[in-house]
């Protein structure tokens, strides 16, 4: 057989007429595409960075995170005999797992990404007072407040909102706190 003779058909009819230099020129063409799929997905190159807006969802949401770690660890060091504060605590912690769920609605993520860890609370110090428990607590939501509140200008408009109500929420957790501590 001759480079220019048709190939044969394995199917009864008989040749399709293609030939082998055809065959030859078609598979020397597909070559760099099937190389190029081999290499997957970084043969697409290095993907863009996450907007601001999703930088900051982001940041938002392991700050709140923190933020109920932060409560999970104060009520092992506040005292059992006072109820008060201690549903006071559960209250704020909630309203902290509950802005995790509006910051995390917000935030749209390709399926497949992995899941952050969750942040651990920093080591409260072993003599800590209940008052001294309160006091980093207050601290810890008055800093909180002020990230979300620098971020405002950058974002948008419905975002920014929902950072200034969960501001403006965390700025009443340590005063209200507080007066769950002081004697009635």
């Amino acid at each position: 057989m001759t480079e220019e003779t048709p190939v044969e058909d394995a199917r009864p009819g008989g040749p399709t007429g293609v030939s082998r230099r055809s065959l030859l020129v078609a598979a020397s063409a597909a070559l760099p595409v099937l190389l190029a799929g081999c290499k997957g997905v970084q043969a697409l190159g290095t993907p863009p960075p996450p907007p601001p807006e999703v930088r900051a969802l982001r940041a938002a949401i392991a700050a709140e995170e923190l933020m109920v770690a932060r409560y999970s660890a104060a009520l092992t060091r506040l005292p059992a005999s006072n109820a008060g504060l201690l549903a006071a605590v559960r209250a704020v912690q909630a309203e902290h797992a509950a802005h995790v769920g509006a910051l995390r609605s917000r935030l749209i993520e390709p399926a497949g990404l992995p899941t952050p860890a969750a942040p651990r609370a920093p080591a409260l110090a072993a003599r800590s007072s209940p008052s001294g428990v309160l006091d980093g607590l207050e601290q810890a939501e008055q800093a909180a407040s002020n990230r979300l509140l620098e971020q405002l200008a950058v974002l948008p408009p419905t975002l920014a909102q929902l950072f200034a109500s969960i501001a403006a929420s965390e700025a009443t957790h340590g005063p209200f706190l507080q007066a769950q501590a002081a004697p009635a």
